[in-house]
């Protein structure tokens, strides 16, 4: 028999033709995700994965996921299909100092900042804000497929093929410049390194940096095995590795659902997780 589980997006009213909520099913075949690597993995998930693992998803269109539902759902698929457990390459204390290698943590512990209620996908940082720029700029969350095509966009790469891809990230993200609208990436990037002063483009990085932080943390946090601890901190990237549990992720989660302890994604630890910042 299957398992389904019901997940609210965390861009719940800002898509057209994605349902705010979603019924995720426990992949079909596992070994599937045998097959996705670290080059593919985004366009394997949203190709290949997505429309199989969520009810109706043959129909949807997921290139359309904000980047940051499209994490959403892969740590949810995470959960449902392989549990909770994850063994992240190392763990620092801040209080005792130490540093371990290879550690088995809990992904539900890692934190969630939500949109507020009243959120549109349209974010003003005002001229008033710069020093010598004299426009607003324009920028929305962007989606995956926004994301996927900066990544890949040669004008932000250097004579040895590597990208800028901070740069390639927020160029993407920017939708006005002053009165100028539906700018081309190219456009943007002349803007960012040619009109911006080094300060103005400071001031621009932090906040949009600031105005765009939501979604998933990039890790949590878990008990230091020295000192006891529960602010030592691991990392834990939605990658190809999420999706490569360790047998002892799975015993451990064995032993949870035959305690009757293991919980659905969507309730008590993601739930509260979820309200964090």
């Amino acid at each position: 028999m299957g398992v389904s589980e019901q997940i609210e997006l965390l861009g719940k009213g800002l898509y057209d033709n994605i349902p705010d909520v979603l019924t995720l099913k426990s992949i079909p075949t596992a070994s599937e995700l045998d097959y996705v690597g670290a080059e593919d993995f985004e366009s394997t998930m949203l190709k290949s994965i997505f429309p199989k693992a969520i009810e109706g998803g043959e129909n949807m269109d997921f290139s359309k996921l904000l980047e940051i539902d499209f994490h959403w759902i892969c740590r949810a698929l995470r959960l449902l299909n392989y549990g909770p457990y994850y063994t992240t390459n190392m763990i620092i204390c801040p209080k005792c100092g130490a540093v371990h290698g290879e550690y088995q943590v809990d992904l539900r512990n890692i934190g969630v900042r939500e949109l507020p209620e009243d959120f549109i996908n349209s974010i003003t940082i005002s001229k008033n804000e710069f020093i010598d720029f004299k426009d607003d700029i324009v920028l929305h969350l962007p989606t995956i497929q926004e994301m996927l095509n900066a990544r890949n966009d040669k004008i932000f790469q250097d004579k040895m093929g590597r990208t800028n891809l901070e740069l390639a990230r927020k160029c993407y993200m920017i939708t006005s410049i002053g009165t100028r609208k539906n700018i081309p990436p190219l456009d943007i990037k002349y803007t960012i390194q040619n009109v911006l002063t080094p300060a103005d483009y400071v001031i621009f990085k932090n906040i949009s940096d600031d105005l765009i932080d939501y979604g998933l943390r990039y890790g949590g946090y878990t008990r230091c095995p020295k000192c006891g601890s529960e602010e030592a901190a691991f990392a834990a990237l939605v990658s190809d590795k999420f999706f490569r549990p360790t047998m002892g992720n799975l015993r451990r989660w064995r032993d949870d659902r035959s305690a009757g302890a293991d919980e659905n994604i969507s309730t008590t630890k993601t739930g509260d997780v979820r309200k964090n910042s």
